[in-house]
């Protein structure tokens, strides 16, 4: 899978929307050790919550996010997304958000199910983003 312009600049925004936050950071393409090692385009940690170690580096992080985030690009198919983001869940991520470009849709999994978000204010595990600012252009 080949990440597309739209896929990059709506991470971009993302990350940006919640790195503002004073509660919350973002960390892009974290290699989770979860299976055989599952990366989400984003992961969201309390701030402070996970720090790197400049003298000896992890492949994998054994620190389960508060929220991931994945956005759709074109060649990846919507149902393997929430796939995905049925295996972040169950292994004990508290909530993934799967962003749809196209329709400007936010797709919320918890292990209460699953629920859609129009473009506007997304909020769960305690991280909220207004998506109406992300999309603009």
């Amino acid at each position: 899978m080949s990440p597309s312009v739209n896929h990059s600049y709506l991470c971009k925004k993302i990350l940006l929307a919640i790195e503002q936050t004073e509660q919350w950071e973002a960390w892009p393409e974290l290699t989770l050790d979860i299976e055989a090692g599952l990366i989400p385009d984003i992961a969201v940690y309390p701030r402070g919550g996970l720090k790197p170690n400049f003298m000896q580096d992890a492949m994998k992080c054994d620190v389960l996010p508060q929220l991931v985030i994945e956005v759709a690009s074109p060649s990846q198919a919507i149902q393997d997304l929430m796939t995905k983001a049925d295996r972040f869940v169950q292994s004990g991520v508290p909530a993934v958000w799967t962003v749809e470009p196209y329709g400007q849709i936010v797709y919320v999994s918890t292990l209460q199910g699953r629920k859609v978000k129009l473009a506007g204010v997304v909020e769960s595990a305690g991280v909220t983003v207004d998506f109406g600012r992300v999309f603009q252009t």
